[in-house]
């Protein structure tokens, strides 16, 4: 796998198409998943939502319970994965 970190507004969403049609990885995104979780109302799902909801912070508890249980999905144990 290959984890892409920086800034807000560095230009890590740009960098991350190019390394994804370069190695043709699924690109993984914390918030994508997250409102995935909300929208399918997953308990991980209800409990983010109730955290963003409210204006706080998810905890890294539920963001790496998110990356784990997407990790565990086919298409990125076939093609391996960018996580940003």
């Amino acid at each position: 796998g290959i984890i892409i970190a920086g800034a807000p507004a560095s230009g890590k969403g740009t960098q991350c198409e190019y390394i994804k049609k370069e190695f043709g990885v699924v690109h993984l995104s914390t918030g994508d998943m997250l409102r995935a979780a909300v929208k399918e109302g997953s308990e991980l799902g209800k409990k983010a939502e109730e955290l963003m909801n409210s204006g706080k912070l998810v905890p890294d508890d539920i963001i790496i319970g998110a990356v784990r249980e997407r990790l565990d999905q086919k298409d990125v144990k076939e093609r391996g994965f960018l996580l940003d």
